[in-house]
């Protein structure tokens, strides 16, 4: 029987359980089903691929901006009202993006969205871990909550692609609608408040300088791929993107709290793990992003059949998360991280082949062994980062993984968004590729020159105390 923290009955936490579940469902099906609208969204709104490009990554920066601050938030204000919150203002902007006119209106609409992610995204695993505190029950409750996102990694762009062909793009924000509003019912009845708890000052100069920084990079990335690398505007915001950069540095050493304290990365391991994990959503989220458009504009698929295409690189991720990576645990994260990222990095170069309809099978197997390898390398970035710093920076650390994760996203969509508009699309596609490639190549160095080794005993890893 579960051991309950403020819960009367077992429904009632199992209820609970359910909306964070929801609510994470819910934005990660929209993340992954949006990749394959974007074509349809181009199209009916009259945009470029830059202008696309920046329908993700207008969602992704202010995501990956909140991460760093929402645990101070919703330990001020309340988890329970944050995710409640959040979750209202992410239907609420889903709305707005399925009635959007204009691309500008979307782009707004998704701001909202990105915004409402980045304190609903978060919560969802401070609040299991507030619910329940058995740890074995709380253990269970979390793998409940990475499978349902692995149903969503496996479930998006299928119905995505659907809900594209049958009844439109504005179908996929549509119907975030009933499923969030049952989720916000279930929240408020079923969902007790945690304590609050006193916090630290925001860091606002720091996230100021961060966010204009990320912003601008991006910004830069995607200009230069729609107007040149040389223009003005691509160089003034790289420049601009320097500069803020450097600000941010310059004030996190200064701060009295910072929101990245620079003595966190004194360890080369969570260093190394941090570049692992934004070189992982680098290489894997860009390589879903070019290929969602290149299949549907140069192969003309519907995106149905593109979603359908996506199935083995879900598919074998998900078989990886859950079985292998679970199965051969016991090597410990740096073996696994270094087989599974060269698993991506061979599948990623096997797509170098790929030309026209006819290299489709080549396109399964290389999806297939990217998705494998992630599915095995992916959890253990997550496990050697914990390991790799002290208990009491374990929630900033895996903050400032998650963040940099994010990063990897938004770089990954301008940098491949900009290759795959080149003039040579297949070109600009076996780039990308070798981009992925040298992504996965770069973790197993990194894992293989950084990572500790662990020593094997009954109760399960340790790091290797070094000479």
């Amino acid at each position: 029987m579960l051991k309950l923290r403020n819960f009367p009955t077992l429904p009632r936490t199992g209820f609970a359980l359910a909306a964070v579940c929801l609510g994470s469902f819910m934005t990660l099906l929209d993340g992954s089903a949006v990749n394959i609208a974007l074509p349809a969204i181009q199209h009916d709104l009259h945009g470029s691929i830059a202008a696309v490009q920046w329908v993700v990554n207008i969602y992704t920066i202010p995501l990956a901006s909140l991460l760093l601050t929402v645990g101070n938030l919703g330990d001020r204000l309340g988890l329970r009202r944050l995710f409640i919150w959040s979750l209202t203002l992410f239907i609420l902007a889903s709305v707005l993006c399925a009635t959007s006119p204009t691309l500008g209106f979307l782009l707004g609409a998704r701001v909202l969205q990105g915004i409402a992610a980045g304190g609903l995204l978060p919560t969802t695993l401070a609040i299991i871990a507030r619910t329940y505190s058995d740890p074995v029950e709380r253990a269970k409750a979390i793998t409940v909550w990475g499978a349902t996102g692995a149903v969503a990694l496996v479930v998006g762009p299928i119905v995505g692609g659907v809900l594209t062909d049958v009844l439109g793009w504005r179908s996929i924000f549509m119907v975030n609608v009933p499923v969030g509003l049952a989720t916000v019912a279930t929240a408020i009845r079923y969902m007790q408040e945690a304590p609050h708890r006193r916090t630290q000052s925001a860091d606002v100069p720091g996230q100021i300088a961060g966010i204009v920084a990320l912003g601008a990079l991006v910004g830069g990335l995607i200009e230069g791929g729609a107007g040149g690398w040389t223009s003005a505007a691509t160089l003034g915001l790289l420049v601009l993107a320097a500069g803020c950069a450097a600000a941010f540095v310059a004030i996190e050493h200064r701060s009295k709290h910072p929101a990245v304290p620079p003595s966190i990365f004194r360890r080369h391991a969570f260093t190394a793990l941090i570049a692992s994990g934004l070189a992982y959503q680098f290489g894997s989220f860009g390589m879903q992003f070019m290929l969602a458009i290149y299949l549907q504009e140069q192969w003309h698929l519907t995106a149905a059949h593109t979603g359908l295409l996506f199935l083995p690189f879900s598919c074998s991720s998900v078989f990886g998360i859950i079985v292998l990576n679970r199965r051969l645990v016991h090597r410990g994260p740096r073996w696994l991280l270094w087989t599974g990222s060269a698993t991506s990095s061979f599948g990623a170069l096997c797509m170098l082949g790929v030309s026209d309809q006819s290299t489709w099978p080549l396109l399964v197997v290389g999806t297939t062994l990217v998705g494998l390898g992630c599915g095995v390398f992916a959890p253990s970035i997550n496990a050697a980062a914990m390991l790799s710093i002290e208990p009491e920076y374990s929630g900033l650390g895996s903050a400032v993984l998650n963040t940099a994760r994010q990063i990897g996203i938004a770089i990954g969509v301008a940098l491949f968004g900009a290759f795959i508009s080149l003039h040579d699309a297949l070109l600009g596609m076996r780039i990308c590729m070798g981009l992925a490639a040298l992504c996965f190549l770069m973790i197993v160095l990194l894992s293989l020159r950084y990572v500790p080794r662990q020593e094997q005993c009954p109760t399960g890893p340790r790091w290797r105390v070094p000479a």
